[in-house]
């Protein structure tokens, strides 16, 4: 990873590889310096990440016949979409995933395990964030037979087969990026982002996104797409004034760009 360099009271985003490469123009990285609010909104971190340059192509998911029968019903045909790089209004990035690093702040373990189905052969969400020590319920809601196959850094791997109906469960106690398929169906793909932090967001389908709840400080965010790769920067939250007047902020804005492809975005 290149150093980051200072701007002003923020740094500036850089690229993690040479692979890919993200960037911001100097007005978004001064808006980075967030005024603390009180109560539900105090430390808002709220903005977009946008595409900069020329689009893409994304083709079509090749989905064989043979494997897709029980996909959908009879006369239904499979979304071909292929989510690993959407671009939608403004250039906005959807499943950008950014996240805050604060001191001492762990995120709560939910009572319930949160579900990521498979469901007309797709898993769905494309990318679902969790914090780490919650247990995922694998769901198969297709009349075909599923297998989850993940690909961990730091947690245990499986690869299981999950009957029409079923369903597999599964803990994830370390902080992790996991990507996951079905072997069955070899279009299918998804992302498990495991947390430590509590301030955690993924881009909506315009990239935008919002973290609230941000003590007064310098926090590091990290933002982390799979196609893009990932980049760093510090964000300031500034703290009350003595009035407890705020001010205001202007949104914040990230432009990530895509360079030649020299290998797989860092994870």
């Amino acid at each position: 990873m290149n150093p980051i360099v200072p701007l002003l009271s923020v740094l500036a985003l850089v690229p993690s590889s040479t692979a890919r490469g993200v960037a911001t123009s100097p007005d978004a990285a001064a808006a980075i310096s967030i005024p603390a609010r009180q109560g539900s909104d105090a430390g808002t971190a709220a903005g977009r990440v946008r595409f900069e340059g020329e689009k893409p192509e994304v083709k079509p998911l090749a989905i064989e016949p043979d494997r897709a029968k029980g996909c959908t019903p009879a006369g239904e045909a499979i979304d071909a979409k292929d989510e690993s790089l959407l671009i939608g209004k403004d250039n906005g990035i959807a499943n950008v995933v950014i996240t805050i690093e604060v001191a001492d702040a762990k995120a709560k373990v939910p009572e319930k395990p949160i579900v990521m189905d498979q469901k007309k052969c797709r898993f769905e969400p494309h990318v679902v964030v969790i914090p780490a020590g919650a247990t995922v319920d694998f769901l198969n809601s297709d009349q075909a037979a599923h297998n989850v196959h993940i690909y961990p850094l730091k947690n245990e791997g499986f690869n299981q087969t999950v009957a029409v109906g079923g369903k597999h469960t599964a803990t994830f106690p370390k902080s992790d990026k996991i990507q996951i398929k079905c072997d069955l169906h070899p279009w299918m793909k998804s992302w498990l982002i495991v947390s430590e932090s509590p301030f955690v967001a993924v881009t909506d389908a315009d990239g935008a996104f919002k973290i609230a709840g941000l003590p007064p400080g310098e926090h590091k965010a990290t933002l982390w797409h799979e196609e893009l790769g990932k980049a760093q920067v510090v964000i300031k939250v500034e703290p009350d004034g003595p009035d407890g007047a705020a001010g205001k902020s202007a949104p914040l804005e990230f432009k990530l760009s895509q360079q030649k492809k020299e290998g797989r975005p860092r994870r």
